[in-house]
């Protein structure tokens, strides 16, 4: 049974950052932008233009035909048809079930914790966040932005992630109840929290192998 860590995460936290440690240290598969790629080569088309939509929600009525657990309509015309929105979603959506069967690895963001809700792997799902000030911080020195920018950036993307979340799965983007650990990041910093996080999977793993 293959290990599957799914990180949800606040924009500014260091989400990518602490998976890319954690699966380094767990020496895993890392996938993130890598999706975009993956979904770009399946549908022929330029990833910057699947980039410019990805973890963007849109507003189909064709959506509500095609949900992450049904891909019957992936091969059909009105799959063709569908906002790319739409179609990057449900491509990556099939990428991650596919990945998440060939070996364990850590997947960032995509609704991945709701696309392998029915999974027979050994799923962990992770919501990371910080406080407001710690993410400014972080974005005003990765973007050379005023405080009052990265704030600016931050809020942005955040509803925008949520939305993405909200939409796609129905569900509450950042609901305790979605994950099965939320650590905020500001309190050990990335280093050590994903030593934290490596001991709870190992823990975990070694309650779901007894």
């Amino acid at each position: 049974m293959n290990t599957i860590i799914t990180i949800a995460r606040q924009y500014g936290s260091g989400g990518r950052e602490l998976g890319q440690i954690l699966a380094k240290k767990l020496g895993i598969d890392f996938y993130d932008e890598e999706l975009v790629t993956m979904a770009a080569e399946k549908n022929n088309m330029h990833k910057d233009i699947l980039r410019a939509v990805d973890e963007k929600a849109t507003k189909s009525l064709l959506y509500t035909l095609v949900t992450g657990s049904d891909l019957r309509f992936m091969n059909s015309p009105i799959h063709y048809e569908m906002p790319i929105n739409d179609k990057l979603f449900i491509t990556q959506s099939e990428i991650i079930k596919n990945l998440s069967e060939k070996d364990s690895c850590v997947i960032v963001g995509r609704c991945a914790d709701y696309v392998l809700r029915d999974s027979q792997q050994h799923c962990l799902h992770l919501f990371i966040y910080a406080d407001m000030d710690k993410r400014i911080e972080r974005i005003s020195k990765k973007y050379d932005l005023t405080p009052e920018k990265a704030k600016e950036k931050i809020t942005k993307i955040q509803k925008s992630r949520k939305s993405y979340y909200n939409y796609y799965t129905n569900r509450e983007w950042g609901n305790v109840s979605n994950y099965d650990i939320c650590v905020n990041t500001g309190v050990l910093g990335l280093e050590k929290t994903a030593d934290l996080l490596v001991e709870f999977v190992n823990k975990a793993s070694e309650k779901t192998d007894k």
